[in-house]
């Protein structure tokens, strides 16, 4: 029987948006920008991972709208 409890006050995730089973993306970082991630991370009480992953999503999300932008002026 497959386990399907959940963490005490965390709601079940979505099937396309949960990560369990994703295999990691390795990122260097220089050991500055590596400390400064682990103090934000700690700040906001998220794990290194989470963290970075966060910062990922909005980076990504603004590079998209550059590119649309870019997109469109180059029409």
């Amino acid at each position: 029987m497959a386990h399907t409890a959940r963490r005490r006050g965390r709601p079940q995730l979505p099937p396309e948006i949960r990560l369990v089973n994703e295999a990691p993306i390795a990122m260097r970082l220089a050991p500055d920008e590596k400390e400064r991630t682990q103090q934000y991370a700690a700040r906001e009480g998220r794990s290194l991972g989470n963290f970075a992953r966060r910062v990922y999503l909005k980076g990504l999300a603004q590079y998209e709208a550059e590119q649309a932008g870019a997109a469109t002026s180059a029409a």
